[in-house]
């Protein structure tokens, strides 16, 4: 059985629905801002981020929080996107959720800590909203949170595949949900991998990542399901390959022996060669180390045809989204297929000749053929996922 993307739902720094979101790859103009409106922020911390509606003094509402409204946003949106109503599921359909993320939902226990909340029943679990999510939605099916770090979306939307492709679900709703949190920052910024300027991937010049914020969600079912029921796929996507590097808590294994196991092991679920990619969605963060280990796995796998295979990587325009990163990036490769284009790499004014993949700063046309997809984590995650395009 062949699994298949019938809706997306995305709020980002760039856009609140699929569409905003494309146009937002393609212009390349957003930039991080200041986040020190937000409790307990670390001084001179910046992010890409998504504006919070004001709210009471005090207030810190525990579903209503802006990470359950970003995770909610999204999902209810996949789901119309894929003629679905939310919370209208059919008794006799086994529907599962998976939701990565890095922090969950760490303001109720963010505020409990500076004293601006009290230690309600269930404030202090971060992640609840997929329980919460499936519950709204009436869903019967398994639903997990998966927290393999920045690789957690990806990973999850690998999972809903499994579990469409084995028979557990009739359809899963899968992706990644994260905000700006104090832990993350101050982690990233204790580590010294925050550029102070922009995410910068690729670039000669870039000096760390910088985090972001937002929700990306997929609907995924069998097409014969999808053709059933009168649903029109926007692509296909695997079950991807995952692998471990095992070698350091935060740094990617700089030969990227596992990074590339990953990669060949999705191209070998899928059927397909090395030959047939038509395009990358790099994990792409601005790290140094991660930026040139992805090129290095990169040309070990492509080949001569690392040079001209187009690619890009969202973090340089909505910026690096922890948990949900890798979720953006299946909806991303979605995306591309759809239109048959490969966004810009935002900010790429002197390209590294340590990173000598075809990124560009302009869009860039797209040939036939499927989107490999990759996602690396702390703890050494890594995960590879094929996308592409549904056969006529």
């Amino acid at each position: 059985m062949t699994a298949v993307i019938t809706g997306l739902g995305l709020v980002s720094p760039v856009g609140d629905d699929p569409a905003a979101y494309w146009e937002g790859l393609l212009s390349a103009g957003s930039g991080p801002a200041p986040v020190a409106d937000r409790p307990g922020m670390p001084a001179g911390a910046r992010a890409y981020r998504i504006p919070e509606p004001e709210t009471e003094p005090g207030a810190v509402p525990a579903y209503g929080s802006l990470y359950g409204r970003l995770a909610r946003t999204a999902a209810a949106q996949a789901l119309v996107d894929a003629g679905i109503r939310p919370g209208a599921t059919d008794d006799a359909v086994v529907a599962g959720l998976f939701l990565g993320t890095g922090t969950g939902d760490s303001e109720p226990a963010e505020a409990l800590r500076d004293g601006r909340g009290t230690n309600e029943a269930g404030a202090w679990w971060p992640y609840r909203s997929a329980a919460g999510l499936a519950d709204e939605f009436g869903f019967t099916g398994p639903v997990q949170t998966v927290s393999t770090a920045c690789a957690a979306g990806a990973y999850a939307v690998a999972l809903a595949v499994h579990a469409v492709e084995s028979g557990r679900v009739d359809v899963a709703l899968a992706g990644g949900a994260e905000t700006v949190s104090r832990p993350a920052l101050a982690s990233f910024m204790r580590l010294g991998a925050v550029d102070p300027v922009h995410c910068r991937p690729f670039d000669a010049d870039r000096a760390g990542t910088v985090y972001g914020e937002g929700a990306a969600f997929l609907v995924v079912e069998t097409e014969e399901r999808a053709a059933a029921r009168g649903a029109v796929p926007i692509a296909t996507v695997g079950a991807g390959g995952w692998s471990c590097d095992g070698s350091h808590l935060t740094a990617p294994e700089a030969e990227g022996v596992q990074a590339l196991r990953a990669a060949q092991d999705a191209l070998d679920r899928a059927g397909i060669r090395a030959e047939d990619i038509a395009a990358v969605v790099c994990h792409g963060t601005g790290t140094p180390l991660n930026d040139r280990t992805e090129t290095k796995v990169m040309r070990e796998l492509l080949g001569p045809r690392s040079a001209t295979v187009p690619v890009t990587a969202p973090k340089s325009v909505i910026g690096h989204s922890g948990g949900a990163a890798g979720a953006f990036s299946c909806a991303t490769a979605a995306l591309m297929v759809r239109h048959r284009n490969v966004p810009p790499v935002a900010n790429l004014t002197r390209a590294d000749a340590d990173c000598s993949l075809a990124a560009s700063g302009v869009p860039q046309a797209m040939g036939p053929g499927p989107v490999l997809l990759n996602a690396y984590a702390f703890g050494g995650n890594n995960i590879s996922l094929i996308i592409g395009p549904v056969p006529s």
